[in-house]
């Protein structure tokens, strides 16, 4: 397997269209203002070498634990990008797969997260949930969390 140059130019990556698959939110105590909320963020991908393209999926849930009771915000969406260097993103295995690097798909999961940072706040800034915010983190931990297929 080949090594190719680690070097991304953002001006040769285009989102194409973004795909909400659903955002799911549901009724929450707003009396509670010290509700403890947990973040979980998964990933899924796909590729199409032959148009330049490249799927990359993401799944929030925002979990909130009051007593008893478990809430939940959930949303998953797919980022659909055309990448006109593409070719030289990825490495062929020893079965002629496309292997990527992960720099170039930490730097999609990290443009598809910050862009879904933006649709939260619009979906949730007026519920009981308040504006939620996505934390600010390394995009390659996106990388380690697969979206499972229910």
């Amino acid at each position: 397997m080949s090594k190719k140059k680690q070097h991304i130019d953002p001006s040769k990556i285009h989102i194409k269209h973004i795909e909400e698959l659903f955002s799911e939110i549901d009724e929450l105590d707003s009396s509670n203002d010290n509700k403890k909320i947990e973040i979980k963020v998964a990933h899924n991908s796909a590729y199409d070498v032959s148009q330049n393209g490249f799927l990359l999926g993401l799944q929030i849930v925002f979990e909130s634990h009051e007593e008893n009771n478990i809430s939940e915000c959930k949303f998953r969406y797919n980022f659909y990008f055309e990448v006109d260097n593409l070719s030289e993103m990825y490495s062929l295995n020893e079965d002629d797969f496309p292997v990527f690097q992960k720099l170039f798909v930490a730097t999609l999961s990290g443009i598809s997260y910050s862009t879904l940072r933006g649709i939260i706040m619009e979906k949730t800034s007026n519920t009981p949930w308040g504006t939620l915010i996505l934390p600010v983190i390394d995009p390659s931990k996106i990388l380690e969390s697969w979206i499972s297929q229910e």
